[in-house]
């Protein structure tokens, strides 16, 4: 057994790589892939850690248990989803390989943010100069989605790109991942959409993990704003996505 031939059984996983950007929505888009699919697993050092585990303290086990069921008469179809093909995240940049590809995209704005807060709060990390850091992040975004695009205009056919945005609001997404994979959903996307809302999937009180998914708190964060206007990422719209306003 290895990575590139992953039988489970007499089943042959159906196998492609994916590339996603920190605090994209990773975690979320996992969510409806353990609905949508049999996902199987390469043991590695990503997720088998304390940290790691620790992440599912924040979530609703109710949710992840109903998420593991399955639809009378739908055949087990192993897929296993390379979610470090180049370390984690792809970080510093998703490359082109042998199989097929998903690529996860967010505005960069909230990601940024996100990205931010998650490493201060939870993993306690200092910044002496936010602008700083923050210049740096957006050019690490910029760098990651240059290069993920470019795979994708390589070889659209085998590429799969998700917008977080449309993730969040259209279960024709999740539909449109199961068809590029060629298997089908064990519960139906409409479904596994409705029951990975961001209320429903985790548990409330306070998280420094899974944080909340709005795209727009940024922008009431006076002193966030005031840095990122100092900081001048740029522009995004080759991403599609607005710069900074």
């Amino acid at each position: 057994m290895s990575p590139e031939s992953y039988h489970f059984g007499t089943r042959l996983a159906v196998r492609c790589d994916y590339y996603a950007f920190p605090r994209t929505g990773s975690h979320y888009l996992w969510a409806c892939l353990t609905g949508l699919l049999d996902l199987v697993f390469y043991p590695n050092e990503f997720v088998d850690n304390p940290e790691a585990r620790q992440r599912a303290e924040e979530l609703n086990p109710h949710a992840y248990y109903a998420l593991r069921l399955r639809e009378d008469g739908v055949p087990y179809q192993p897929v296993y989803v390379n979610a470090a093909p180049q370390g984690v995240h792809g970080v510093p940049a998703p490359a082109a390989g042998d199989w097929p590809v998903i690529v996860l995209i967010r505005d960069p704005h909230p990601t940024i943010y996100s990205w931010y807060y998650t490493a201060t709060e939870r993993w306690g990390a200092q910044v002496p100069d936010r602008v700083a850091w923050m210049r740096d992040a957006y050019q690490q975004y910029q760098t990651f989605y240059d290069a993920a695009l470019a795979v994708v205009a390589r070889n659209p056919a085998r590429t799969c790109l998700i917008r977080f945005e449309d993730l969040k609001v259209d279960p024709a997404v999740l539909r449109r991942l199961t068809a590029f994979l060629g298997v089908q959903p064990k519960l139906s996307p409409e479904f596994v959409h409705w029951w990975t809302d961001f209320e429903r999937m985790t548990k409330p009180g306070a998280r420094t993990f899974y944080r909340g998914g709005s795209n727009e708190k940024w922008q009431g964060d006076a002193g966030w704003v005031a840095d990122l206007r100092q900081a001048a990422p740029g522009d995004f719209s080759r991403f599609g996505y607005p710069s900074a306003r």
